[in-house]
């Protein structure tokens, strides 16, 4: 099924129910009805955010937005639309006014007629230059906005943000596993930070992907999301997370779009002289500043094998060395680092290890396969920081 007519399906969907206490009644049917079915909000405007482009779900809108769309219609409000490519373009879509009159005459031909027009252009919507940057179609998007006089709209983003340059490049090494925190302060300290303040920002679909673009497992679509959501509430809008799951292949298009690279879940091989690496990439990922595991359970299944390897043998050893981003002063870097393989260590023993097979050390930053994470100007790279926080065990 095509976009265009999912998205007229929707709006058949909305015309079964009447929602005057949203604002929203039937697009297509003016006669009252007693069922609400679909629910949507005060009317504002809004700023919809496509990304039809390759290696991403095409773009849908479900009935609330549909619905949205059709309030902010009627009630003379902006909406306007971003098509997203490496770069962006502002597509705006003329409309007849509707505002005034009874209910009746707002539901008129002209509103469906101005909602179908909207839809139509979603539907049409194309990348005209290779890429994808997210980031820069909020930026446009928030400034035809205010340019239209709208400071407060809603900023509907409609995409996998996997952007593939731009100051928010998912291609860069390390930028899937980054801390979000981290990945919004590098935004800001190097002046590439949006301004959105004043702004709402619906996240829709982010981390959904089609082929050639590998899939992202729940927990990278979630840090991505998570990413989004710092990012956004960094630039000072308020960031609705919206997990709607996109199906379906990509658009057709001949711009190309770089494939980000997702972690790969490596099998360990367990014999001596070999060094596992547990990076942010891994499963044995850690919480900011600390020796808590993100996912602990996930920690626990990559680390069974290891313990089981040392158990078969008391005469084997695993020589655990944490690492950390340059980040604090060296004497912080080295302990925290230190007390992660401790951490690491612990969790060996409770799973069958001998604690005397198992010996650590924390080096910081000071280690030979070290990734500079900062740039000239001094700014943590959260990328590379990412790669540089790791649990490296040796077996002997």
């Amino acid at each position: 099924m095509t976009l265009l007519r999912r998205l007229a399906a929707a709006a058949m969907l909305l015309a079964a129910a009447a929602l005057p206490a949203a604002g929203c009644s039937s697009i297509l049917d003016p006669r009252p009805t007693t069922t609400a079915v679909v629910h949507c909000a005060d009317p504002h405007g809004l700023e919809l955010i496509i990304g039809a482009h390759r290696d991403a779900p095409e773009p849908t809108l479900d009935p609330t937005l549909v619905c949205q769309i059709t309030a902010a219609i009627r009630a003379g409000e902006t909406v306007q639309i971003v098509a997203v490519s490496g770069q962006p373009r502002l597509i705006t879509v003329r409309l007849e006014s509707v505002t005034g009159g009874t209910l009746a005459q707002q539901n008129s031909p002209r509103l469906q007629q101005d909602v179908q027009r909207v839809l139509t252009a979603i539907a049409a919507a194309r990348p005209d230059a290779p890429g994808i940057d997210d980031l820069e179609a909020l930026s446009i998007a928030a400034d035809a906005a205010r340019t239209a006089g709208d400071p407060h709209a809603e900023l509907v983003l409609i995409d996998s943000g996997l952007d593939d340059r731009g100051a928010l490049d998912f291609t860069a090494p390390g930028m899937i596993a980054a801390t979000p925190a981290e990945v919004a302060l590098q935004l800001r300290e190097s002046g590439n930070l949006p301004d959105l303040r004043g702004f709402a920002v619906e996240l829709i679909g982010i981390g959904y992907t089609t082929p050639p673009q590998a899939p992202l497992s729940d927990k990278w679509r979630a840090n991505v999301t998570q990413i989004w959501a710092a990012v956004v509430t960094s630039a000072g809008a308020a960031a609705e997370i919206i997990p709607q799951p996109g199906q379906g292949p990509s658009i057709i298009t001949s711009q190309p779009v770089r494939t980000v690279p997702v972690p790969p879940a490596r099998p360990v091989r367990l014999h001596v002289g070999t060094t596992i690496i547990f990076t942010q990439e891994s499963p044995v990922r850690f919480e900011p500043d600390s020796t808590v595991f993100i996912d602990p359970a996930a920690a626990v299944r990559a680390l069974t094998p290891i313990a089981r390897w040392l158990a078969e043998d008391r005469s084997r050893h695993a020589w655990l060395e944490g690492t950390t981003a340059d980040v604090g002063p060296m004497s912080g870097q080295i302990a925290l680092s230190r007390l992660r393989a401790e951490h690491v260590r612990a969790e060996l023993i409770a799973l069958g290890a001998a604690g005397g097979q198992i010996s650590t050390s924390g080096v910081g930053s000071d280690f030979p396969q070290f990734t500079p994470d900062r740039n000239a100007s001094g700014i943590l790279l959260a990328g590379p920081a990412a790669l540089n926080r790791s649990v490296r065990i040796t077996l002997n």
